[in-house]
């Protein structure tokens, strides 16, 4: 059996799966909110998707000529996330894959310049994306692009759009005009990349990314995603935060005097001014977690997370329609006070993994987006004298459906281990046996 030593990671924020919000507060939210024309100009080429409730996607198929057709939308879906196009289409309402062979899919009239500053992998803390922000913003400046406006995500950075400075590429074939495109945008990423400068490269290089619309709820914290002056980027993350809020108050599921999303800003290494509590005396104990990776393969099974504050049947409608759309199979539903977690065996790949957790809106999507896996935590934790902390997951229920492809064969065995029934006869098996499982094992704080 593969141990190593390893320190789980921590939710940096939470996740709309534990924020769960009436539709009729979303609306009332949509109806009042302030749109600025002026963050998303010729409307009627940009392409829109809202997330849902329920985790889908849904794409916008007509075009939005104006603001108030926006706003219609908006109150009539009640989206949790809303996202533009940062580039401008002909026919937005159609737009087909790259590899679409309908040309009236995707014929490209310009594309916004945008970055993508967040707190992860290279930058800690929010305060080093506030200050990556100030410096790319002042890089941009000395190559001659015209910022239109920079804006704080609602979770975990900022978000700079700057004018094509490109609008001039001439050539008349589509495919070509966004090949030149991305080719411009490598080239002055190089150039960034040099000076130091950290950002998502993939979102500045591809015209086919989808942003945040400013004004608009991020889910998974309950802020508005606000568009900031350049003086306010220059004060301290506290001051921004502050504004923030203040600008936020009127999000449906954040009340007033609530400091969580003050402590969602801790976490990721902000230390708040007074008004937020201070930090509990931290306490030790030891956990076995189970990772999602299939021994000797490249896939994963995906391990769906949930809040148990947030209300059950909520939780089984979400991981039913999950289940149902992506063949996942059988899911093991266990609650160890803290969290629900739905186990599916099916083997995909990471990629997969993290559509589904999306469209799930699990709380591990972060977990597996930076380390590539999640961990599920398995067996008693102990705490430093032996005594127990917290009793193992139990199983609550099995969600039962077919199978569509493989099944891990060690999470298999590893959950028979625990004394939960595993459906076999409908099953193909991939991966060795339950001697090749990846156990972590983790001092908790």
């Amino acid at each position: 059996m593969k141990a190593r030593i390893y320190t789980t990671p921590r939710q940096i924020s939470a996740n709309s799966a534990n924020t769960f919000v009436s539709l009729s507060k979303l609306r009332s939210f949509y109806e009042s909110v302030k749109l600025d024309i002026a963050t998303t100009p010729s409307l009627n080429f940009r392409h829109f998707r809202f997330r849902l409730e329920d985790g889908s996607f849904y794409k916008v198929k007509r075009k939005v000529r104006s603001l108030e057709a926006l706003r219609k939308y908006l109150v009539w879906m009640a989206p949790l996330d809303v996202y533009y196009s940062t580039a401008c289409w002909l026919n937005p309402e159609l737009l087909g894959s790259r590899v679409d062979s309908d040309l009236l899919k995707n014929i490209m009239l310009s594309c916004d310049l945008a970055f993508d500053i967040d707190a992860g992998r290279e930058l800690e803390t929010l305060e080093d994306a506030r200050r990556q922000t100030v410096m790319l913003t002042e890089f941009l400046a000395s190559e001659g692009i015209k910022i239109r406006y920079c804006s704080f995500s609602g979770s975990k950075g900022f978000h700079v759009i700057c004018e094509d400075p490109w609008k001039d590429i001439s050539r008349e074939n589509p495919r070509e005009r966004e090949t030149e495109a991305i080719q411009k945008r490598k080239c002055l990423i190089s150039k960034a990349k040099a000076k130091g400068l950290v950002f998502d490269e993939k979102v500045t290089v591809d015209p086919r990314r989808i942003i945040r619309l400013p004004g608009t709820l991020n889910s998974s914290t309950g802020y508005v995603c606000t568009v900031l002056s350049q003086e306010q980027m220059r004060s301290s993350i506290v001051e921004i935060l502050k504004y923030l809020r203040s600008q936020s108050s009127i999000a449906p599921w954040i009340q007033i005097g609530d400091d969580s999303v003050f402590q969602t800003a801790k976490s990721m290494g902000f230390r708040a001014a007074g008004g937020v509590r201070p930090k509990p005396q931290s306490r030790l104990y030891y956990s076995t977690f189970l990772t999602s990776n299939i021994p000797k393969t490249r896939l994963k099974i995906p391990v769906l997370e949930f809040d148990c504050q947030w209300r059950m049947k909520n939780i089984l409608s979400v991981a039913r329609r999950v289940q149902e759309k992506y063949g996942l199979g059988n899911l093991y539903v266990l609650s160890d006070g803290d969290k629900i977690s739905a186990i599916s065996l099916k083997a995909v790949c990471r990629r997969r993994v993290e559509k589904i957790l999306f469209a799930a809106g699990s709380l591990n999507l972060s977990q597996s987006k930076k380390y590539g896996c999640t961990y599920t935590r398995v067996g008693t934790s102990l705490n430093s004298d032996g005594t127990i902390a917290r009793r193992e997951p139990q199983l609550i229920m099995t969600l039962r459906s077919k199978l569509k492809g493989q099944a891990s064969r060690p999470h298999a065995e590893c959950l028979a281990s625990m004394g939960i029934r595993i459906d076999r006869e409908m099953t193909t098996f991939c991966g060795p046996g339950k001697e090749g499982l990846e156990l972590i094992h983790a001092a908790m704080e």
